[in-house]
């Protein structure tokens, strides 16, 4: 491991030994092995690199499903070296998607360019009991969101994940998947609301002053943005109401933020709960393998 110093950052204090002040640094690791995480949503691909345990680089990309895996693993390499991370440091690479046509270029990727292959988290993982009527169907980014959320905050817990679509995932006090709810997002309403009628237009997704607009871009706030808090509250009061074991409530995905911002009830936005979620199912199944 490599840390180095801006020049400005040593001082010397009376006794005129060197004192480091970290205050301002550049972080370098060379020799750490690391891991690559990636969550393949149907709008973005959100990337991390794993330390051990500390996520040290983080960024995402729009989606395309022809990506070939040339284009991914230039993309890849490319975001790697602006973080100074080089290829050869990754020793392991883990996936979820929700888009299987990108599934064979990821691999292909991952071999050409890691040496290594990826692995895709699904529901044969075992690490959460899906206690639902078809286990085969719940998604790999709901699974990566209740490992990390159990694993992290315990249980019983809500997590809203705030994604291409707005997933509710109950977990159980022993940190089995009970089932959920899915939901459009703001955006999704808004953009259908726009295209599918001719004198509405796209407006700041931002809290009105008051429910009642008094010009279209208030109305539109009102209807869509107010609309979509009520709808967040009101499903989890009826969770609350229906499972009354003391939930703790967190959120995720991009407008995660936001929604805590509004909502007293959701106590935690982790913002990367996937990708930690991912880096656990790794190290679980590491140490599963190796105990065989």
């Amino acid at each position: 491991m490599l840390l180095l110093l801006y020049p400005n950052s040593l001082r010397y204090a009376k006794d005129k030994r060197p004192a480091l002040l970290l205050a301002s640094f550049l972080y370098i690791s060379y020799d750490t092995h690391m891991l690559l995480t990636l969550k393949v949503g149907n709008t973005t691909i959100a990337a991390g690199i794993f330390a051990g345990e500390k996520l040290v680089a983080d960024w995402s990309i729009s989606a395309r499903r022809d990506y070939t895996p040339d284009e991914l693993g230039m993309i890849l390499l490319n975001f790697l070296a602006a973080h100074k991370i080089k290829a050869s440091q990754i020793e392991g690479f883990i996936v979820n998607s929700v888009v299987p046509p990108l599934n064979w270029a990821i691999s292909k990727a991952a071999h050409k360019y890691f040496s290594t292959e990826a692995i895709f988290l699904n529901n044969r993982f075992g690490l959460v009991p899906l206690d639902v009527k078809e286990p085969e169907s719940v998604g790999a980014d709901r699974i990566a969101d209740c490992i990390a959320g159990f694993r992290l905050y315990g249980g019983p817990l809500l997590i809203i994940d705030f994604g291409t679509a707005t997933t509710f995932n109950l977990l159980s006090r022993e940190g089995h998947f009970l089932g959920g709810a899915i939901a459009p997002t703001m955006e999704l309403a808004a953009e259908s609301l726009v295209k599918t009628t001719a004198q509405l237009f796209k407006v700041e997704l931002s809290p009105p002053r008051s429910v009642i607009g008094k010009d279209t871009a208030e109305n539109l706030q009102a209807g869509i943005v107010l609309g979509f808090l009520e709808l967040v509250e009101g499903l989890i009061d009826r969770f609350e109401e229906e499972y009354p074991e003391g939930l703790r409530i967190i959120s995720t995905g991009g407008r995660g933020s936001f929604f805590k911002d509004q909502i007293p009830a959701i106590e935690i936005h982790d913002e990367h709960l996937a990708l930690k979620g991912l880096r656990i199912a790794w190290e679980e199944r590491n140490r599963e393998q190796k105990s065989l």
